[in-house]
């Protein structure tokens, strides 16, 4: 398939993520063989210690697993905001929290808001961490996303992107390739019946950043202290930097 261009991007992710909501956790935890939530849950860690309850935004939220992720692990009494353009996905983000109460803490706040995730509806200095997973690379602009996240945590406070990334391990990164080029598409078409919207996703990777290069766009969010942590043989991509 050919990629959208920088014009139709936005409204073509957002058609996609209206469409494949309803079986998009469940596509999730079968493409990933369930590693997406060990991933999470190592990002969200690097994110939730700042030494008591916290403000935390979870950019791109998707239906909201990684925003009941950090209200379960952040300090009790913080504060959770997860923010999407899709409405169908927030719905069912609504839903699964409304499941999923009794794991987080009463006095801990979990909401969402529907909005763009390059123009953050946010004062500066709002939050003490701001995290997307798997969806900066969906953005018309990455720095711009980048940029945002930063400019909406305080100083001192982290940025972390978790998302795919460049494999190079002998062997293994031809196997992946295969994996994601050719199985994921029939996944997609079996569990969502959206053959479309899982062949974008590998082919998405084509002209998705490698990780020096995330790197170099979080030093020009203003970030510093800036890790990589390759994930799943380095074909998942945790960036964590500290807002200067």
């Amino acid at each position: 398939m050919s990629l959208p261009t920088i014009e139709e991007k936005a409204a073509y992710v957002h058609d996609q993520f209206e469409r494949i909501a309803g079986g998009y956790d469940r596509a999730n935890d079968v493409i990933s063989m369930g590693m997406h939530r060990a991933w999470k849950m190592r990002a969200v860690s690097q994110l939730v210690d700042v030494g008591g309850p916290g403000r935390f935004l979870d950019v791109c939220c998707g239906t909201g697993d990684l925003s009941i992720l950090l209200a379960r692990m952040a300090a009790p009494g913080s504060t959770v905001t997860g923010l999407d353009f899709s409405q169908n996905m927030l719905e069912i983000a609504e839903i699964r929290a409304h499941r999923k109460l009794r794991k987080i803490p009463p006095q801990t706040i979990l909401d969402f808001v529907r909005g763009d995730a390059q123009n953050l509806p946010f004062e500066r200095n709002s939050f003490d961490g701001a995290i997307i997973s798997f969806g900066l690379r969906n953005l018309t602009d990455l720095q711009k996303g980048l940029t945002e996240m930063a400019r909406v945590v305080r100083p001192g406070g982290k940025v972390a992107n978790l998302d795919l990334g460049h494999c190079q391990v002998p062997v293994f990164a031809p196997v992946f390739s295969a994996y994601f080029g050719k199985v994921v598409p029939v996944l997609g078409g079996i569990l969502q019946n959206d053959k479309k919207a899982y062949t974008y996703l590998p082919e998405s990777l084509s002209t998705y950043p490698k990780p020096e290069k995330i790197t170099e766009m979080f030093e020009n969010a203003g970030l510093v202290n800036i890790q990589h942590i390759p994930l799943a043989l380095g074909t998942v991509a945790l960036h964590i930097g500290t807002r200067r």
